[in-house]
């Protein structure tokens, strides 16, 4: 007798054996036990997840012999001819007149759908339904569907279609709407694994639950690919299957190396994680499975994060899997996580495409080996917030009763941050201390160290002529300078434009302050103004005036200056705290 794959000897032959598709079954068994059987249905889903098995149980249900008329349970062992009435036998063994299975890939056209039609107006030969199973039913060409459609409406009472699909976006809305429609989901690993202890149960298979789990893993929910990797497994290694050969036969990624990915990462350790791109290398490993796998471990170390123990979540980790997790799992932050998952999505993407994969995937660990390296955001503003209080780093609380610069914004690209004296989170200062200026910060010295430009830093003229001559190279930063003004404000040299061109200027502020410098020869403090800003003010015109002051006041902050130096920035708003 020639052998039978795992996926046809261990196909289901009732409702209750469909895995994973309870829902489909429990409403199909209860409309054939209510007499609410409908005249056409129509099953859809992935590849493998019991489709047309479903179809051809239905059909059976429909022409049992066992019982006067449908019946939910039809005969438990059709494949029998002793134990299963007629019909159910001919339908297993596909050899029944009044049940037809129809390829609709290659019986797509008009022709084969009139003979269909002509077909449907005789009364079966024995059983009690004509039934026509079309598989792939989207293949059909729009003709044929028009063909179809004034007989998939209102067929002769002994007619019933079954149509399968994995393309249920393709099909007209015109069939749509005459069918009962059934959507068949992918299995869940935990039903495969089932599955698959059962089947090895029955075929006197020795296999560890790693081994069952990880096939039904790779099977993506579909049953049949998980019986057609075992089956393939079982050809290799015979009745007893070693972990070692699971993993040969099927290129999966041993354990041990995403545990050293996951590691490596966690502690920045560059030269492991390209020694581990080494030896995935020499392995012969699919670079862009590895990523997958990858991303599915750290999923594995998130669950352990978040979830508690006893949930469904970790349900699919084994204790002593969980307990070498653990650790590494308590090395990473979710921040950390979501930029691993973010990360490795994109590479698992990119390596699609990639000429060398090997160097998409190094460039990818070492990136992520880099993040844990980069300092949170939020720490790096509460740093620049102790700087603006006085106090050391290490946390000592700020003093208050200074304007607060609210918002630093940098031009051409550059980072956006908030800049704070500190005051938000002190002690109110008294209301006779409030309106005390307080005395004005003299000019921060430079190291000492030889000049490096002729020009003067204290002459603001001389350094306005000179960027005017550096201008030259530059037409359009020379137009606003040539009518512009200079002054020195508390070591801070004011550019004053006039108001036509403040627009400009404030938007080329970063190219004015580099000028600045580069004439200079040092460090330079750089703001640009409007022309007699600070003295025409109209009339009444009081919170403009207190506004400039603020800023005035907010720019001599160490802190401010301190956000202004980092991010090169500018002051765009102030409030007073």
């Amino acid at each position: 007798m020639s052998y039978l794959v795992l996926a046809r000897k261990w196909r289901p032959k009732t409702f209750a054996d469909v895995v994973g598709q309870a829902t489909v079954t429990r409403t199909l068994q209860n409309a054939i036990a209510s007499g609410r059987i409908g005249h056409a249905f129509l099953f859809s889903g992935a590849r493998g997840v019991g489709k047309t098995t479903a179809a051809r149980i239905l059909a059976r249900a429909l022409n049992c012999h066992k019982a006067d008329g449908p019946t939910a349970e039809p005969c438990a062992r059709p494949d029998d001819p002793k134990l299963a009435c007629p019909a159910c036998h001919e339908i297993w063994s596909g050899t029944s007149l009044d049940v037809q299975e129809i390829d609709g890939a290659s019986n797509n056209g008009v022709e084969q759908v009139r003979e269909l039609r002509e077909s449907a107006r005789y009364n079966p030969a024995r059983d009690r339904f004509k039934i026509w199973i079309i598989d792939e039913v989207h293949m059909l060409s729009m003709p044929a569907f028009n063909a179809l459609l004034k007989t998939l409406e209102e067929p002769p009472p002994r007619v019933k279609f079954v149509f399968a699909t994995t393309e249920y976006h393709k099909l007209p809305d015109t069939i749509l709407s005459r069918c009962q429609q059934y959507d068949f989901r992918l299995i869940p690993a935990k039903e495969l694994v089932e599955h698959l202890r059962a089947v090895a149960t029955g075929e006197g298979v020795k296999i560890s639950e790693d081994a069952l789990a990880r096939i039904a893993r790779a099977a993506e929910g579909s049953a049949r690919d998980a019986l057609s990797l075992f089956d393939q497994v079982l050809s290799f290694s015979g009745a007893e299957v070693r972990d070692e050969d699971l993993q040969a036969l099927l290129g999966l990624i041993d354990r041990e190396l995403l545990l050293a990915a996951s590691q490596g990462i966690a502690q920045g350790d560059s030269l492991a994680l390209l020694d581990l791109v080494e030896r995935l290398s020499d392995y012969g490993a699919d670079l862009r499975n590895f990523t997958r796998e990858l991303t599915l471990h750290f999923r594995e170390l998130l669950l352990l994060k978040l979830a508690p123990e006893g949930s469904r979540l970790l349900a699919g980790l084994v204790p002593e899997e969980r307990e070498r997790l653990r650790p590494i799992a308590e090395a990473y932050s979710e921040e950390d996580l979501l930029r691993v998952f973010e990360v490795l999505t994109k590479t698992e993407t990119d390596l699609r495409w990639a000429q060398d994969p090997r160097v998409t995937l190094e460039l990818a660990l070492l990136k992520l080996a880099q993040l844990r390296r980069l300092m949170p955001f939020a720490e790096l503003v509460d740093r620049i917030e102790r700087l603006g209080g006085g106090g050391s780093t290490t946390g000592a609380p700020p003093s208050g009763g200074r304007a607060s610069a609210s918002a630093s914004r940098a031009e051409g690209g550059r980072s956006q941050t908030a800049a704070a004296s500190g005051s938000t989170s002190a002690r109110p200062a008294p209301r006779e201390a409030a309106s005390v200026d307080p005395p004005p910060r003299p000019p921060r010295t430079e190291p000492a160290e030889a000049p490096r430009g002729p020009v003067d830093v204290q002459d603001p003229q001389a350094l306005l002529g000179a960027m005017l001559t550096e201008a030259q190279r530059r037409p359009s930063l020379l137009l606003p300078l040539r009518s512009a003004t200079a002054r020195l404000d508390a070591g801070v040299l004011v550019i004053e434009v006039p108001a036509d061109f403040a627009a400009f200027a404030e938007h080329h502020a970063d190219e004015y302050r580099e000028l600045a410098v580069k004439v200079a020869g040092r460090p330079l403090k750089v703001r640009i103004a409007t022309t007699g800003a600070g003295s025409e003010e109209p009339a009444g015109d009081e919170k403009a005036a207190a506004r400039r002051t603020l800023v005035e006041r907010a720019s001599q902050e160490p802190a401010v200056q301190e956000a202004l130096e980092i991010f090169k920035g500018r002051i765009v708003d102030v409030r007073e705290a």
